[in-house]
């Protein structure tokens, strides 16, 4: 039966998967570390065993306490509610795992500018109070309200929480997409994709922040301090070709001083550029760093725009072409102005969401809450040690072979060239071993055959063409979930370590973005099977 309600995008978010919790030791001798614990921070990502082992959606009074109120009845000390259930909750959150899983489910519930406050038992009296933060807005309502049952916003977020976590605790920024089946006036806001994408501000493959992300400590010039850098655009240039990159420096980069026409333009004060390589920002010292430009009088200590303090960079190719970050600065860290970046022809800057991230992974989908969410035999507890005065966290002492959650499913795009491999050790706990894992995969999401098996019945939702969203996917049992996320990525390695590097295989490369920097195709059409 075709849906009464008007169809919006929704998650076509940028969104970041990284790990920085401290081990925690596992079994009954578990605790809390206290107030050494790393911060949360909604951009970091959920690590696997964090999602399918904490002590609130592992333990079957927790979950449906969850699914049953609002996030403020049970969490917000000013309006938490005295109850069975919110006594319960508290006592939980003595797990650093259910305090990241909280943070993250916050992030996708509720939107970019709404908050949960709670009280943080790993911190002193008096200093508890502490809050999570929103990004994706995808249940706003369950902030105030309860959530209905079978809630649609429940399985969203539940789509959300699955595409978020990775059993390497690796921070890869992804692109999830897909689309809401309610009422306009029940959404937060709707999403949609970014026509900008900014560089990433960390150092690729780790959780550490890009020092020249960062504001200077004191006054610094030129273009080889590692402060004070903005975070410009990111760019595609084609293979084998030089580009240049500008701020009204020459087309053509420093050998064109004195003849080439002007690239882009600076105002308010001197500025300056900085080209790495790849969609994150580098430092002076990374290998990633292309070049640096202060203008073709580089040695010139005036502070102001000019032909001769204009930056510009020449920009060599990859044979098979690739992306490149562009940074601005103020070449005196205490001057406000502004850089007019352009690039010559061939190269495009800046890229769209879809142009950066154009490698589909799959979909995601279940309900992780609820009192069947949870496998009978699993129930993570947290219990006081009074001979030690410490809280100690009860998890199951060996890895499970079994799926810990019933309802929690992925299928893989049909590109992959090991597919059901590559989706397995995605979501689980310990890549390559297939315990504890967070979903059962349930084959290709779609296949270009009409009489081969696909678990989706659509591969590019109806709401905005060439996005590459898969709707309606099915579980093993032929159910239906009309609330899917999709994944895509920049790399298709990016979530893949070095012992499994085969596993990232594709059968074909995604087209380069468009010409226009807005698209780029999505790596979604599968092609025939290469011998091997």
């Amino acid at each position: 039966m075709a849906s009464f309600f008007p169809r919006v995008p929704w998650c076509f978010l940028l969104l970041a998967l990284t790990g920085c919790e401290p081990a925690v030791t596992e079994g009954p001798e578990a605790e809390v570390p206290g107030t050494s614990e790393a911060d949360i921070r909604i951009a970091n990502s959920l690590r696997t065993q964090e999602l399918v082992l904490n002590a609130i959606a592992a333990n079957h009074g927790a979950n449906e306490a969850l699914a049953t109120h609002s996030l403020e009845s049970l969490f917000d000390p000013d309006v938490v509610e005295a109850s069975a259930e919110s006594a319960l909750i508290a006592n939980q959150l003595h797990d650093p795992y259910a305090q990241r899983f909280m943070a993250y489910l916050v992030g996708c519930a509720l939107g970019p500018d709404e908050k949960l406050e709670w009280l943080n038992p790993s911190l002193p009296v008096g200093s508890q109070r502490s809050e999570w933060v929103g990004s994706a807005g995808l249940c706003p309502q369950w902030l105030t309200s309860a959530p209905l049952p079978d809630s649609a916003c429940l399985k969203r977020v539940t789509a959300c929480l699955l595409a978020r976590n990775n059993g390497l605790g690796r921070r890869v920024e992804l692109s999830m997409r897909g689309e809401i089946h309610e009422p306009l006036l029940s959404l937060h806001q709707p999403f949609t994709l970014d026509s900008w994408t900014a560089p990433l501000d960390y150092v690729p493959g780790s959780t550490a922040p890009l020092n020249s992300a960062a504001p200077c400590g004191s006054a610094a010039v030129g273009s080889g301090r590692d402060c004070g850098w903005a975070m410009h655009s990111v760019g595609w240039c084609p293979a084998g070709q030089t580009v240049s990159v500008g701020a009204g420096g020459p087309t053509g980069g420093p050998a064109a001083c004195g003849s080439g026409a002007p690239l882009g333009s600076s105002s308010g004060a001197r500025m300056m550029l900085r080209v790495c390589r790849g969609i994150a920002g580098c430092d002076s010292t990374d290998g990633r760093l292309v070049a640096n430009s202060q203008g073709c009088a580089a040695g010139s200590t005036s502070p102001l725009p000019s032909p001769a303090t204009d930056p510009s960079v020449s920009v060599a190719c990859p044979a098979q072409g690739g992306y490149f970050t562009v940074m601005t600065a103020p070449w005196s860290s205490t001057a406000a102005g502004t850089a007019n970046v352009a690039v010559s022809a061939g190269a495009q800057a800046p890229l769209s969401e879809r142009g950066v991230y154009r490698v589909r992974e799959g979909a995601f989908y279940g309900n992780l809450f609820g009192s069947a969410a949870l496998r009978d035999d699993i129930n993570v507890t947290v219990t006081l040690d009074l001979r030690r005065k410490r809280y100690v966290v009860n998890r199951p002492t060996s890895p499970q072979s079994q799926p810990i959650f019933n309802d929690l499913y992925s299928c893989y795009d049909p590109g992959w060239v090991y597919g059901m491999a590559y989706a397995t050790y995605r979501v689980c706990a310990l890549p390559g071993t297939n315990q504890d894992c967070a979903a059962t995969v349930t084959g290709p999401c779609w296949d270009a055959n009409p009489g081969a098996p696909r678990q989706c019945k659509t591969e590019d939702g109806a709401l905005l063409t060439g996005d590459g969203d898969f709707e309606n996917c099915a579980d093993p049992l032929d159910n239906r979930w009309l609330e899917p996320a999709t994944v895509f990525l920049n790399g298709a390695c990016d979530l893949v370590d070095s012992e499994h590097r085969a596993l990232c295989a594709r059968w074909s490369e995604p087209p380069p973005p468009r010409e226009d920097g807005q698209g780029g195709g999505t790596d979604k059409t599968p092609v025939e099977p290469r011998k091997r």
